[in-house]
C-alpha cells in the first residue's frame, strides 16, 4: 500500500502523523460499507460471535479506539473471534493497513468493558470497537531495545518515549506505522459518513483507571479534529 508523504508529518512527540485536515478533504475513499459490511482493497471478514445483539435506533454514535497489545494481526483477531475470550470488537487494522472486520457495524461488540464518558456507561452499547495491531506500552532494557509483555524486543527507530495523558512521567510506546494511521484515518471517515457518529475517543478515555489504549503514539486529538472538527491538542 502507498503513502502519501504530503499527508505526513512529525510532531513534537516524535510521532509520524498525518495532516489529517488535507486527508479528510479527499473525497474518494476506496472503502464502503454495505449491509454493515466494509469493502475494499485489503480489507477481510472473520467473524466474532460475542455479542449483545443490535445496537439500538441511532446508534453507533462513537467510535472507541484501542490497540491490541499482541504480537501480530493473526493472533489478535483470533483472540477476539474466539467465543472462549469473552471479547470481541468490529475491526482490527494491520501495520500493513490490512482490515480485517470481525463484527458487522449494526451489531454490539464487547470491547469496551465497564466505561464511562460524558454522563454514559457501558460504552458497547454506544461504540464501534477499532483495534489497531500494537503492541503498547514497553520496557526498555539495558541493552537499549524495549521489550513488549510477550516478550518481543524493538529498537528505538519503532517506539516513542511520551506521557500518557493519564499518567505523570515518560513512558515508553510501540510506535503506529504510517500504513495503518492513513488506513484507521480512511475507516473512520467511512464510519461517520454510514453511521451517525459524534465522538471518538480512546479506550483510555471511558476507563481511565484499566486501560492505557491507545496511547500516546497515536494521534488521537489530530484525528477528532479532522474528522469532526473538534480541537486538537498541542502535541
Amino acid at each position: 500500500m502507498l503513502i502519501e508523504s504530503k499527508m505526513l508529518q512529525w510532531n513534537k512527540k516524535g510521532i509520524f502523523v498525518l495532516t489529517f485536515q488535507e486527508r479528510s478533504s479527499k473525497s474518494k475513499l476506496d472503502l464502503r460499507i454495505e449491509r454493515y459490511h466494509l469493502h475494499g482493497v485489503g480489507v477481510r471478514f472473520q467473524r466474532a460471535i460475542n455479542t449483545s445483539g443490535e445496537f439500538e435506533p441511532g446508534l453507533p454514535d462513537t467510535l472507541v479506539i484501542h490497540f491490541t497489545a499482541g504480537s501480530n494481526l493473526a493472533s489478535s483477531v483470533d483472540v477476539l473471534t474466539s467465543p472462549e475470550n469473552k471479547v470481541s470488537a468490529h475491526f482490527a487494522v494491520g501495520r500493513n493497513g490490512d482490515i480485517v472486520q470481525m463484527m458487522p457495524t449494526n451489531l454490539i461488540a464487547w470491547h469496551a468493558g465497564r466505561s464511562n464518558y460524558m454522563g454514559r456507561s457501558g460504552y458497547n452499547r454506544y461504540s464501534i470497537g477499532i483495534e489497531l495491531d500494537n503492541a503498547g506500552q514497553l520496557e526498555k532494557r539495558d541493552d537499549g531495545l524495549f521489550k513488549s509483555w510477550f516478550g518481543k524486543s524493538y529498537s528505538a527507530n519503532e517506539v516513542v518515549t511520551a506521557v500518557h495523558r493519564n499518567q505523570q512521567t515518560p513512558t515508553h510506546w510501540h510506535k503506529y506505522t504510517d500504513e495503518q494511521l492513513l488506513r484507521t484515518f480512511d475507516l473512520c471517515k467511512v464510519l461517520i459518513e454510514h453511521h451517525a457518529i459524534t465522538t471518538i475517543v480512546g479506550h483510555d478515555e471511558i476507563a481511565p483507571k484499566r486501560k492505557v489504549d491507545p496511547g500516546p503514539a497515536f494521534p488521537l486529538d489530530e484525528f477528532r479534529a479532522a474528522l469532526l472538527g473538534g480541537a486538537t491538542t498541542n502535541l
